[in-house]
């Protein structure tokens, strides 16, 4: 099956469409709701990780000789922006679609409790 295509009717799906939408993710052709598969998010968790790693490297070397108020910033923000851009890139070039159920999991179901006066 290639890269972000639907299976139910062959159509492919933007590559912004899967990384934004990656959890209400319907085609545009059939209407059908989507999925994307447990292998590609792995691969773009650990590819995220991967770059946040040696980010948080680079970074290291780079700020470790100097001692300034805000120095302990760079380390932690970099590496986590960059393992994000890069496990969304992963995301969009290698998202493997399948069909979904079509029942997403309730979002914030409403708790209330009974009070007796």
């Amino acid at each position: 099956m290639a890269v972000r295509t639907c299976p139910n009717c062959g159509a492919v799906m933007p590559a912004g469409s899967v990384a934004v939408y990656s959890y209400d993710l319907v085609c545009a052709n059939c209407q059908h709701p989507l999925a994307i598969s447990e292998l590609s998010r792995n691969l773009a968790a650990f590819a995220g990780l991967a770059g946040g790693a040696i980010a948080w490297w680079i970074v290291t070397l780079r700020f470790a000789e100097q001692h300034v108020a805000l120095g302990w910033v760079w380390p932690v923000f970099l590496p986590y922006l960059a393992a994000s851009v890069v496990a969304a890139v992963t995301l969009m070039l290698v998202a493997n679609l399948e069909l979904s159920d079509g029942d997403p999991a309730p979002h914030g179901a409403a708790v209330t409790s009974h009070v007796h006066h």
